[in-house]
């Protein structure tokens, strides 16, 4: 990812990364109980609201310093939790509260950004991938499919484009729960926002899934989500992103090209019908991909459908 806050991710990565919070402080209102995870610019915690019956597990999700200190740092988190507040579905993964402040009995000196959400601790869809020549779970991978396409309706449905759609950002609830949602909406725009998601060389966004027209500074809409989610749909399927080549400038040059690849040849089980699924929701014209998100999943049902919606041995 090359966002355009770029600087103050090389800053975090160049700097020795500690944990924010320790297990028994409080921020939020919120217990700390363990770490998740984290990323380029925050870090993701287990923590407890209530107590007694009443008390949730939910997850919260803090912004590096180095992230906070810079204005497009602070922009992006903001607009996650804003856009977050517009959807409410079962495809989109919630956040509960957000604030700033110095977490209780932390020996830090400056407030924390912080942004509780819901909390889905099975892990991302890219764990669904096939390795090696193992044969994935089609049925489930259609299903997490769905659900996050319901869910970027849904975002669509409120004029605001994702803009960052791939398997890292679609969450899995721990089993015996099947619930999938997206998540991450730091670089989600308005349809009628007039500022690009590139500028300056630069691209806001995953480029293994970055759509032409993100790439070329041109104006992004809900047809955007729809060419990343095909992407993510090529790389749950095969195992590897549509264009897995070893530089930045070979992959952006295959997405501006125009020419998909073929799963049937990646994988020998798949059907010939999923490349044409697969070549409409990746077309180079916006207006020639499904027009939904939901309707690109539904081709990709249907393609599948003579094995049975999963591979025969």
């Amino acid at each position: 990812m090359i966002p355009w806050d770029r600087e103050a991710e090389l800053l975090a990565l160049r700097t020795e990364r500690r944990d924010l919070l320790a297990p028994g402080e409080v921020i939020g209102g919120r217990l700390v109980l363990a770490p998740l995870g984290r990323g380029g610019s925050a870090q993701v915690y287990r923590v407890l609201r209530g107590a007694g019956r009443g008390a949730r597990e939910e997850a919260l999700k803090v912004l590096e310093p180095t992230a906070a200190a810079t204005d497009a740092g602070r922009r992006r988190f903001h607009r996650e939790c804003e856009v977050a507040a517009q959807v409410h579905h079962p495809g989109v993964v919630a956040v509960l509260a957000h604030g700033e402040e110095l977490p209780r009995g932390s020996a830090l000196s400056e407030p924390l950004l912080w942004a509780a959400v819901e909390l889905l601790d099975g892990g991302t869809s890219a764990v669904l991938r096939p390795r090696g020549r193992s044969r994935p779970d089609v049925p489930r991978i259609l299903d997490v499919l769905a659900q996050a396409a319901a869910g970027l309706d849904a975002v669509h449905a409120v004029d605001v484009v994702h803009g960052d759609v791939k398997p890292a950002n679609v969450l899995l609830a721990a089993p015996p729960s099947a619930r999938a949602a997206v998540t991450d909406f730091g670089l989600a725009r308005s349809v009628d926002e007039s500022r690009p998601l590139a500028r300056h060389g630069r691209v806001a966004g995953s480029l293994p899934y970055a759509a032409p027209e993100l790439l070329q500074a041109q104006r992004v809409t809900p047809a955007t989500d729809v060419y990343s989610l095909a992407c993510t749909a090529v790389e749950l399927l095969s195992g590897e992103p549509p264009y897995p080549f070893s530089t930045t400038f070979a992959v952006a040059r295959a997405h501006v090209a125009g020419r998909p690849p073929k799963l049937s040849r990646r994988r020998r089980w798949l059907p010939a019908a999923l490349d044409r699924v697969v070549a409409r929701g990746m077309a180079a014209d916006p207006s020639a991909r499904p027009a939904t998100c939901t309707d690109l999943v539904d081709e990709l049902r249907a393609a599948l459908a003579p094995a049975g919606g999963a591979p025969e041995a």
